[in-house]
C-alpha cells in the first residue's frame, strides 16, 4: 500500500529534467499530502546522490487560526531533519467574508510567486493527489466546463504566478497517487501530519464533494476512474491544441500579429476552421491582447464566437470586450486588442539589466550598462504627439496608443514597436517584444 523506493523515479524523474540538484521549491503545508511529497523528494534526492539544502520549502501561514505559526514550525522542523531549507510566508491584510478558500488559493499562491521571482527559483513542486484530480474533474463538471477544465489538473503546466514576473512551472508529481497510499507510506516511517479543521466544514464545495465520495464510488464513479478520465481529456486536449499550433503557423496564416499588440483575424477562412479550433484561436488572441495569464472564461467566449464565426459578412458584425481585451468584427476582418480605458496600464522604472513583462504582453529588457533610469509607460496622445512632431505619424489602430513607450522624464526615447529610437544606438539597449500566441 505505501509507496516503496522503486517507484520513486516514476513520480519525480519524469517531470524533473535534468539534475536532481536543480533548485526548486517544494509548498507544504504539513497535511499528509504535501508532507509526504517532501519525505518522498528527500529520498528520491538521496538516492540520486542530489543534496536537500540547495531546495526550498515553503510554508504559507494565512493566519486564519491562531495555531497557524506553530503548524509552520512543525514543518519547518520536519524540513530540516531532511536536510531542507525552509521559508515561512504570512497571508497579512484583511480576509474576504466570502469565497475565503479561493482567496486562500490565490493568496498562497501569490506569495510563493513572489518568494520564488525574488529568488531565481523556477520551480515548484505541489501535492495534489488522484483524490483531488477526481474531485476537480466533478466540480469542473458541476458547472458546465469545458474539455479544457474537465482536463483538470495537468502533471506540470507553466503559470504566471505574479504580473510582470516570468512564468513559474508547477509540477504535480502525484496526481497518479491517492491519499490513502501516501498516508500508509507516512504511518510506516512513524510520521504524524497535520489535519486542518477547515477541510471539514460542509460550507466549502470541495468538502461536499468528499463527503459525496462513498455514492459516488457506488455508482462507479472512483477517483482512480475519474482520473482515468481526466488523463484521457488531457490527451484530447493536446491534440486539439496541436491543431491550433497549426493553424497558427501555416504559411499564410488566418491569423496576422500586430507588433504593436494586436491580432488582425481572416474572418472567411476562420469560419472554415472546425468551431472548436476557432473557439482555441480566438481564446488565445483575446488572452494575448489582453495580458493575462488565465484562458478567457467559455462563458465569455462563446457568445462572442456566435457572432464572429456564424453567420454571414456583415450580418453580426459588432465590438464586445472580455479578459481586458476588445474584439472587433467588421466585414472580413476581426481585430482583437487590449481594450482601452477600463485599467490604467502599469508605469514601471528601469534601469540597466532589467527584464520584464510589461502589462502581461510585452517583453521588456534594458541591456546591461546603461546609465541612468528609464520610465515604461503606454505611449498614449503624448507619446503619439512626440512621434508626430519628430516626424514620425503613424496611422492605425488604437494598439498604438497602448503599446509601451520609453521616457526619460519628458523625453520619449524609444517606442520598439514602431522601430522609433531618439538616438543612434539606442535600439541595442532598449527593446519590448509583443509576446504574441507563444
Amino acid at each position: 500500500m505505501s509507496i516503496s523506493p522503486d517507484a520513486l523515479a516514476q513520480l519525480f524523474a519524469a517531470q524533473l529534467p535534468g539534475r536532481p540538484d536543480q533548485a526548486v521549491a517544494l509548498a507544504v503545508s504539513g497535511g499528509s499530502d504535501s508532507l509526504a511529497m517532501m519525505v518522498l523528494f528527500a529520498d528520491w534526492l538521496r538516492q540520486q546522490g542530489g543534496d536537500g539544502n540547495r531546495h526550498i520549502v515553503l510554508t504559507v501561514d494565512h493566519r486564519l487560526r491562531a495555531q497557524a505559526a506553530a503548524e509552520a514550525r512543525a514543518v519547518a522542523e520536519h524540513a530540516a531533519a531532511l536536510g531542507f531549507r525552509h521559508a515561512v510566508l504570512e497571508w497579512r491584510g484583511p480576509k474576504p467574508q466570502t469565497g475565503l478558500q479561493a482567496a486562500a488559493r490565490a493568496a498562497r499562491y501569490r506569495l510563493m510567486g513572489v518568494y520564488m521571482a525574488a529568488h531565481g527559483l523556477r520551480t515548484l513542486l505541489v501535492a495534489h493527489t488522484r483524490d483531488d484530480q477526481a474531485e476537480t474533474l466533478m466540480m469542473r463538471l458541476a458547472r458546465g466546463s469545458g474539455l479544457d477544465g474537465l482536463a483538470a489538473m495537468a502533471p506540470a503546466t507553466e503559470v504566471r504566478l505574479v504580473e510582470g514576473c516570468d512564468g513559474v512551472r508547477i509540477v504535480r508529481p502525484l496526481l497518479s497517487v491517492s491519499r490513502a497510499r501516501l498516508r500508509a507510506t507516512l504511518q510506516e516511517r512513524g510520521v504524524a501530519w497535520l489535519e486542518d479543521p477547515s477541510n471539514a466544514q460542509p460550507a466549502f464545495e470541495r468538502t461536499r464533494w468528499r463527503a459525496a465520495r462513498s455514492e459516488l464510488e457506488q455508482l462507479g464513479l472512483s477517483s482512480e476512474r475519474l482520473a482515468l478520465s481526466a488523463r484521457r481529456l488531457q490527451r484530447a486536449r493536446a491534440a486539439l491544441e496541436a491543431v491550433t499550433d497549426d493553424y497558427c503557423a501555416a504559411e499564410g496564416s488566418l491569423v496576422r500579429t500586430d507588433p504593436l499588440g494586436a491580432f488582425h483575424i481572416d474572418r472567411q477562412r476562420l469560419r472554415r476552421a472546425p468551431e472548436e479550433i476557432a473557439v482555441r484561436l480566438i481564446g488565445r488572441c483575446i488572452t494575448a491582447a489582453g495580458g493575462l495569464h488565465e484562458p478567457a472564461p467559455l462563458a465569455g467566449l462563446e457568445p462572442i464566437l456566435a457572432r464572429v464565426w456564424g453567420g454571414r459578412p456583415g450580418e453580426v458584425d459588432g465590438c464586445w470586450t472580455l479578459a481586458r481585451a476588445r474584439i472587433k468584427a467588421s466585414g472580413a476582418a476581426v481585430d482583437i486588442e487590449r481594450e482601452p480605458g477600463r485599467l490604467a496600464l502599469p508605469v514601471v522604472t528601469v534601469a540597466a539589466g532589467a527584464k520584464l513583462l510589461w502589462d502581461g504582453r510585452f517583453s521588456v529588457e534594458i541591456a546591461p550598462g546603461f546609465e541612468g533610469r528609464l520610465r515604461v509607460r503606454a505611449l498614449g496622445p503624448a507619446g503619439r504627439a512626440e512621434l508626430k512632431r519628430r516626424g514620425r505619424a503613424i496611422k492605425g489602430s488604437p494598439a498604438l496608443l497602448l503599446a509601451p513607450g520609453f521616457w526619460r522624464g519628458d523625453e520619449l526615447l524609444a517606442v520598439p514597436a514602431v522601430a522609433f529610437w531618439a538616438h543612434a544606438g539606442l535600439q541595442r539597449v532598449i527593446s519590448a517584444h509583443f509576446k504574441g500566441l507563444r
